[in-house]
């Protein structure tokens, strides 16, 4: 389940820039399947970017529309590489725009550590934690993630609702859209097949069978 984060990465046949996905996403290995790349914090893109993110989730730049320098001859010399060093000169290669502090970066970060730790579901609780207005918060997340931050909202109760239903035996649905939020069971039901790719009976069968298998 995808995260409002940007990865940059180096492979065979395709190197590029991953924005923020909404939904799910099926990854096809090419060649010899190797994948070096550099996950940015929520926002940070926007210091390598001097536009506005929004309209760039569900899709991939190309990666030298970024970084010019990484060329064909650039990406071959960082494959052939062991991990350890082929990670250190992606690295190297995005550190070399030397991008510089933004508050608001922070800002989301310290945003989405509130979500997660605090318990806040609605824009409204967000905006109200921050002292800001509703307007202002989703111009912010727009802007930096490319997405409006009720995506991330929804994201959390849908990570909550994975692991409860990894964690319980027999889980209750109707019980579990309602402690999420969620107006209705088949509301609940069609978010999570929207993103996971599988109803949550399915994705319970689907974990349960795996946990069989290792024992």
């Amino acid at each position: 389940m995808h995260r409002p984060y940007v990865d940059v990465y180096v492979s065979r046949p395709d190197s590029g820039i991953q924005c923020a996905f909404r939904d799910k996403r099926d990854y096809v290995a090419s060649d010899d399947g190797r994948i070096i790349g550099a996950r940015l914090l929520p926002g940070a893109f926007r210091a390598f970017w001097s536009e506005s993110l929004a309209g760039l989730h569900n899709g991939t730049l190309a990666l030298r529309q970024v970084f010019p320098e990484a060329d064909a001859s650039f990406v071959e010399g960082v494959l052939a590489l062991e991990d350890d060093a082929a990670a250190g000169a992606l690295a190297d290669l995005i550190q070399a725009r030397r991008p510089q502090p933004d508050p608001n970066i922070a800002l989301i970060n310290e945003i989405l550590a509130a979500i997660d730790s605090d318990g806040l579901q609605t824009v409204g609780d967000v905006a109200q934690w921050i002292g800001k207005s509703e307007r202002w918060l989703q111009k912010l997340f727009q802007d930096y993630v490319g997405i409006g931050i009720k995506w991330q909202l929804q994201r959390n109760k849908l990570l909550d609702a994975a692991k409860s239903i990894r964690d319980s035996d027999n889980p209750s649905w109707a019980d579990l859209a309602y402690d999420l939020g969620y107006s209705s069971q088949q509301h609940f039901i069609s978010d999570f097949k929207r993103v996971l790719g599988r109803t949550p009976g399915q994705y319970k069968r689907e974990v349960s069978s795996n946990k069989g298998a290792q024992v």
